[in-house]
Parts: C-alpha cells; sequence; structure tokens
C-alpha cells in the first residue's frame, strides 16, 4: 500500500514539472509571430539599431549628434528607402564621433510608446538630434530626400547649424573662413599642426565640409573651406576657380595643388596622395568596434519559416478571405497607427469615430468582437479630443475585460509575404475595407445614415490621418480625389471604386522593389479565379466581378482557417482547427489558455498543486521515517540477545 503510495505522489510529481514546463515555455514565447520583430536593418549596415530599452539612454545627454529613421518594416515605402539610408550610413560611418547614424523599427510593438512620443506620425520619418540632447527634446524632423547624396547634405546643413549656433565646439571647423588674411589661420590651430589646407569652393557646394569630416581624426594637418564669395582671399589666394586647393606650411610658403576630379572622393584622394609626397601618413578614419556595437540586434530578413510548406495548404482554399487576416489588420491599425497619435481632436476625430461606426455595425468579429468593438466606439463617441496613449489603453483594457474577443494572435495567412517586408498589414488593410464595402452593401438596411460612400469615406479618413506610410497616404489622396471618391451612386458603385483603385495601385507597384517576388500585382481577379469576369477580348466586365466580389467578401464565406473559435457561440459548423499556424500561437493578447482560463488561473492552480504535493512529500516522508525507525529497533534487538 505504501509502495503504490509513494509510486502515485511520484507520478503526480512527474505530471506537476511537466505541466509547469509545458506552460512556462508558452508563457515566455510573450510575442508569438518572431517574424514580427525582424527589421529592415542589420549590424552590417553602418547603423545604430535603436529601440525602447535603449533609445533615450543613447540620445540624451551624448557626445555626438543623431540623425534617426523611424520606419516601419511593411512600409513600401521604408522598403525602397532602407538601401538609399544604408548607402547614405556607409557614406558618413567615420564621421561616427560627429553624428550616429540609427533607425527604430515603429512596427516592433515594443517600441510603439517610443514613435507615440516622439510624435512619429508617418514612415519614414528623418529626425536630427543635437549634440548633447536634453530629455524631452523630441528633435527636429528633417524633410527626406529619396537620395544618399542629398540626405548626406541636409546632415552637412544642420551640422553647419550646430556649429554657427555654439554646438560641437569639439569637431573640426566646418564654418566657412571669413578673415581675408592667410596667417590668421595658424592661431586657431595647435602647435601639433604642420599644415593648413584651404578648399576654395562655391558656396552651394559640400565638397568641403565632407572632406574636413573625413578627415576630422588627423592632427597633422588642419583643412578650412573658403567660399568664393570671400572675394579678397581668393584674389590675395590668387584663386580664380572653383574647387581649388591651397597648402600652406609654417614657413609661410604656399602652394596651390591641382584637382583632377572634384567629387569628395577626387579631392580626398588629392589630399591624401599629395601628403603622402611630403612623407606624411593620413589615413581615413576606418570603422571599429566601439562602445555601440552591443546595441546591434540582428534583424536579418530571412524568409518566413515553412512559407513554401504552407503555401500549397493555403492556396487549396483560392482566393478567399481568412478571418485571422481581417482581425490581425485590424488590431494593427489600434495598437500602431491610431495609437501612435498624440492627440487626435478635430477632423482626425471624426475619422475615428467613422471608422469606429463602420468597424463596429460590418466587421464580422466572432464571439464577444462585437460587444469589443461597440463598446470602444461608445467610449469615445462624445468626446472631443483624446490621445493616442489614451486609445491604446481603451483598447487594452476593454479587450482584458471581455474575454474572447479574437478568434486567434496569429500570423499573417493569405497575407503572408515570402519574408516579413513583404505584403503583410498593407494587404490585411485592402481585405478588410474591400469586405467592410460588402458587408455594408448586404447588410444597411435599417442604417438611419445611409450613404453609399459610407465606408469610402471611413477609409478615406483612416488613410489620411491615421495610415502610416506618407508617401502611399499621398498617393491614395490623390487618386481619391482624381477618381471622385465620394460621387458614388450606391453601394455597389462603392465596391467596385475600391476594386478599380487597388487595381490602380497594384498596376503602379508592379515591378516595383516592394513588390513580393512570389506575390506578383497582377489586375485583379486573375483569370484562373473569376474566368467569366473578362470577355473574349480580355475586357473587364463588371457586373460578373462585382457579383465574384460580393461572393468573396461576403461575412458567411470568411475563411475560419487557423482560427481558434468558442465552440459555445458558434455552433457546430466551427471547430478548433489545428495547423501549423496555431503551433506557438495564444487565443487573445492577455494569452488566454483553454477551458477560458487565463495565466493567472492557471498561476493559482499550479500554487494549489504545488502545496498539495508538498503535503503528500510530506506525509510519505513521515511514513518512510516510521519504517526507518521499527527496522532500526528490530536489529538492534536481535544483536542484543546473542
Amino acid at each position: 500500500m505504501k509502495r503504490q503510495f509513494c509510486f502515485i505522489l511520484l507520478l503526480e510529481i512527474f505530471l506537476l514539472f511537466l505541466f509547469i514546463g509545458k506552460h512556462v515555455n508558452a508563457f515566455a514565447v510573450g510575442k508569438i509571430d518572431e517574424n514580427e520583430n525582424q527589421g529592415l536593418y542589420n549590424e552590417s549596415d553602418h547603423v545604430v539599431i535603436l529601440n525602447i530599452t535603449n533609445f533615450k539612454s543613447y540620445i540624451y545627454n551624448s557626445k555626438s549628434s543623431w540623425f534617426v529613421e523611424f520606419y516601419s518594416t511593411w512600409c513600401g515605402h521604408c522598403v525602397r528607402f532602407a538601401p538609399i539610408w544604408k548607402t547614405f550610413a556607409s557614406n558618413v560611418v567615420n564621421w561616427r564621433t560627429i553624428v550616429r547614424i540609427a533607425v527604430i523599427d515603429c512596427a516592433n510593438d515594443d517600441n510603439n510608446p517610443i514613435c507615440r512620443e516622439y510624435e512619429v506620425m508617418h514612415y519614414p520619418t528623418v529626425k536630427f538630434f543635437s549634440i548633447n540632447t536634453k530629455p524631452g527634446s523630441l528633435g527636429l524632423e528633417i524633410k527626406k530626400k529619396n537620395d544618399a547624396i542629398g540626405l548626406q547634405n541636409d546632415l552637412i546643413k544642420q551640422l553647419e547649424i550646430e556649429q554657427q549656433e555654439g554646438r560641437g565646439s569639439s569637431w573640426p571647423n566646418i564654418v566657412p573662413y571669413r578673415k581675408n588674411e592667410l596667417e590668421t589661420i595658424w592661431k586657431a590651430v595647435t602647435n601639433d599642426v604642420k599644415y593648413c589646407l584651404l578648399i576654395f569652393e562655391t558656396p552651394d557646394s559640400y565638397v568641403g565640409t565632407s572632406v574636413i569630416l573625413d578627415f576630422e581624426n588627423n592632427s597633422v594637418m588642419h583643412i578650412r573651406r573658403v567660399t568664393s564669395e570671400n572675394e579678397l582671399l581668393c584674389v590675395t589666394a590668387k584663386v580664380t576657380k572653383f574647387p581649388s586647393l591651397i597648402l600652406l606650411q609654417r614657413d609661410g610658403s604656399q602652394k596651390s595643388i591641382n584637382i583632377k576630379d572634384s567629387t569628395r572622393e577626387g579631392v580626398r584622394d588629392t589630399i591624401k596622395n599629395y601628403m603622402e609626397t611630403l612623407g606624411v601618413d593620413v589615413k581615413l578614419q576606418k570603422p571599429i568596434e566601439d562602445e555601440l556595437k552591443s546595441t546591434f540586434i540582428s534583424h536579418v530578413i530571412e524568409k518566413v519559416p515553412d512559407a513554401d510548406k504552407s503555401e500549397n495548404s493555403i492556396q487549396q482554399f483560392g482566393d478567399v478571405v481568412f478571418q485571422i487576416d481581417l482581425e490581425k489588420a485590424l488590431r494593427y491599425s489600434f495598437a500602431h497607427e491610431i495609437s501612435l497619435s498624440k492627440i487626435i481632436e478635430g477632423e482626425k476625430m471624426k475619422a475615428l469615430k467613422d471608422y469606429l461606426n463602420i468597424l463596429k455595425f460590418y466587421f464580422p468579429m466572432r464571439n464577444n468582437g462585437g460587444t469589443y468593438l461597440s463598446s470602444i466606439y461608445k467610449t469615445i463617441k462624445d468626446m472631443n479630443e483624446i490621445s493616442g496613449k489614451y486609445f491604446r489603453n481603451l483598447v487594452t483594457e476593454t479587450e482584458n475585460k471581455i474575454s474572447s474577443v479574437y478568434s486567434g494572435n496569429l500570423e499573417w495567412i493569405g497575407c503572408r509575404g515570402s519574408t516579413s517586408t513583404y505584403r503583410g498589414y498593407p494587404c490585411g488593410l485592402w481585405t478588410m475595407f474591400h469586405m467592410l464595402t460588402v458587408n455594408y452593401a448586404n447588410n444597411n438596411i435599417d442604417d438611419v445614415d445611409y450613404d453609399p460612400a459610407k465606408v469610402l469615406r471611413a477609409m478615406h479618413g483612416y488613410v489620411k490621418h491615421f495610415f502610416g506610410c506618407a508617401e502611399c497616404s499621398q498617393h491614395f489622396l490623390e487618386m481619391s480625389n482624381r477618381t471622385k471618391i465620394f460621387d458614388v451612386k450606391s453601394e455597389d458603385e462603392s465596391i467596385l471604386w475600391l476594386w478599380r483603385a487597388h487595381n490602380e495601385v497594384n498596376k503602379r507597384l508592379a515591378g516595383d522593389s516592394t513588390e513580393d517576388p512570389q506575390h506578383k500585382k497582377i489586375q485583379y481577379p486573375a483569370k484562373n479565379d473569376c474566368p467569366l469576369c473578362r470577355d473574349e477580348n480580355n475586357n473587364w466586365i463588371e457586373q460578373e466581378i462585382l457579383f465574384y466580389l460580393k461572393k468573396k467578401y461576403q461575412q458567411n464565406d470568411i475563411n475560419i482557417y487557423g482560427s481558434i473559435l468558442n465552440l459555445n457561440n458558434e455552433g457546430n459548423n466551427n471547430k478548433i482547427i489545428n495547423n501549423k499556424f496555431m503551433a506557438n500561437s495564444a487565443v487573445s493578447s492577455h494569452r488566454r489558455l483553454g477551458w477560458d482560463f487565463n495565466i493567472f488561473d492557471i498561476s493559482i492552480c499550479v500554487v494549489l498543486y504545488v502545496i498539495s504535493a508538498s503535503i503528500l512529500i510530506l506525509v510519505c516522508i513521515k511514513f518512510a521515517s516510521r519504517r526507518s525507525y521499527k527496522k532500526k529497533n528490530y536489529v538492534y534487538n536481535l544483536f542484543g540477545r546473542v
């Protein structure tokens, strides 16, 4: 009996550790979609990768200035801009003691508070932070250029302003030399400096400043720039063409050095080669491992795991809408776009209310999702102003209070790209608004505020005020104005307007660097999916297209592949669908587990289980000690009788 008791006890202990290990691993997953955290940059791109933990500690009170790109992984414009930023960072890497080039991914959930605090409302956003920036500064937004040279020139302009305003006194002097006498230049240098070089150039040239910064780490020579506006000095130095290079020595001699190539690289090489003829080795500063190296976090864009294996299983459904994609787009818009706003008021507040009003009636949430959306709308409908932070807290608290809001917390399915930089959220947002136009057409019978353009109006407001990709938003608003988005006369026209708009965007982006090579931008729908949508001359038949779109996006035909559904609310037709997308998932953002338990509930169970197991162990030890005591008495008595 006692052996059976001990066996049962050991079995319970084993099951306890198995239970704890399983759920600790599940809890430790945290963010289940690892691909969401991959960014556009890695440690080989000469950028400092900032995040929520290091942003302020590096930016504030820094001995260098900072040039930071705020971007979003899914933003097509950011994807196109990334190679430009990488080239720019590589071009100025030798200036790192003066300015650090950095990036932060606002698509990462953890970084969301930083991007909201620094009022980043579009991507990519470029901000300059001065040397010794104090806490509370939001930086200076710099109008972004679409080429590396333009970015470099903008940076030089800002560095010149910094120095003119008294900051950056430890930097090389990049302000043009304004004296008229050559002799006075020696008063500003130390005795170690043996050579002074003057680069004469036009006022709009950035070559001189670039070269000065390139040689910033050399103490044997001093370089200054002189603009053609300093006419007296140009005459004194006998300079008649620009750029020109003059070498001065302490003995008062001066020599004109011929420049064959007037580019930054050409002038730099001319100086380097000439100094070598004088026996002076002037090396450019090279990238080194420094104190910020440890801040690099590798975000190499890799192929989505099991993408090839999952493609066939997804394609078997054909051209369908997945519930998971709709919900994921909704959650992202709440957490990453609307929440980034510092203040939501006026026209922007109206746009938010219109968006939420459409969602609460026509977004096909399952379980308690409808109550969730209605509760959020009801809370803010009479407010005139809220902050993005307030909205983020509102949606989080409402979701925690109302159980089973979402049917899953998974990866993209139909909108999944071959890498994490392709498709995803933009695809999900298009899908969501297509679905809303169709559901509005099918279910607006009791709408007291009937408006055939109601969904398009909400979409227009959302894209204008909240959509993060600045270039994408600008293109959409221009297209909306040109094609008269609000002039649709019926719900069917609204559906077709959005279809035409989507195809126009697809045509513009076909072959673009943002196009997923495994999911080409086509004129939709494809012939295989809708053979009747085109006539024999390949012209669209809009009645057939309308029929096809209504069938695809209607609520009853939304595919629940990958969803975890509430059996009590959804009936027998809906069931838990086991597939690879659910391997590392939880039911909702506060990680619900089976039987509607959350982590707190499970924790209580574990505590009770540990207490009961401990009591059983003590009882077992008590039994064992009594048995041992009896055996010892027996042996003692036996030997005592010899």
